[in-house]
């Protein structure tokens, strides 16, 4: 379904009852809404969940950049309100959980359960030496760099050896998109400065990492864990970058019973 939210028309995907408590999950950079399909099998039955594709990504519009994380925060607000909801739970990867930090700091009264995965909330290191470049290459040679060379990084080797069906599904995912939406969705990446001001987010928080992410690593999350009051870590291992998708029974273990916690105990 195509939803008009934010000046800008999304492909969004609705799944469960349509009197259960919302669940909205906002994928990594370079992916769709299909990440999230190892999740929805299992938490269909009893929410109402919201996908969408991130501006930029896979039919969704691309206005004018440059784009700010707040902009992509602002979009999800934007779908909330055309959809009419007032509160959802959030769940959100990469840059689907930087989009997640801002929309927190900017929004918390519509936010229940809050989950982020595998992402970060600064721009430094390796992170911040191989944006640029990619970008860079990025707007020279279209996405095959990307579709050939990014899901060797999304998985662990064991796994891209054991199911090769995961890199196949990583690189149509990738494909899927575009140079437009890569490039204004990295650059907004590159001011991404949360850190300081994560201990402003009082909401009950499930952090999740893979144990071999490389490019939002463990240590990472660990220190976002130590700035957030209300924050639980959970560490995933064997998972890379895409944890939810790499070991979903260990990541639907640790998000499933998160989730439910809140609907059993009223606070939804």
């Amino acid at each position: 379904m195509r939803v008009e939210a934010n000046g800008i028309e999304f492909v969004c995907q609705i799944d469960g009852p349509e009197e259960a408590p919302w669940l909205t999950f906002s994928n990594s950079l370079n992916t769709n809404f299909a990440l999230w399909d190892p999740q929805v099998a299992v938490l269909a039955d009893r929410y109402r969940i919201l996908r969408y594709n991130t501006r930029g990504h896979d039919g969704t519009g691309a206005p004018p950049g440059p784009w700010n994380l707040e902009d992509l925060a602002a979009d999800i607000i934007g779908l909330w309100d055309a959809l009419g909801i007032e509160r959802s739970h959030f769940v959100g990867l990469s840059i689907g959980g930087m989009t997640g930090q801002a929309l927190a700091l900017g929004w918390p009264e519509r936010i229940e359960a809050y989950v982020l995965a595998d992402t970060r909330a600064d721009f430094t290191g390796e992170f911040a030496a191989t944006i640029p470049a990619l970008i860079e290459r990025v707007a020279a040679e279209g996405l095959d760099p990307l579709i050939e060379g990014m899901p060797l990084r999304w998985f662990t080797e064991e796994v891209r050896t054991a199911h090769p069906e995961l890199v196949d599904q990583a690189r149509a995912l990738i494909a899927a998109n575009t140079v437009e939406g890569y490039i204004a969705c990295a650059d907004a990446m590159t001011r991404l400065d949360f850190m300081d001001r994560l201990h402003e987010i009082k909401l009950r928080t499930l952090l999740i990492c893979g144990a071999q992410d490389l490019g939002t690593p463990p240590e990472g999350m660990r220190e976002m864990r130590a700035r957030m009051p209300n924050a639980t870590y959970v560490e995933i291992d064997p998972a890379g970058h895409l944890s939810n998708l790499e070991n979903p029974a260990a990541f639907n273990a640790a998000l499933v019973p998160f989730l439910d916690s809140f609907d059993q105990s009223g606070a939804g």
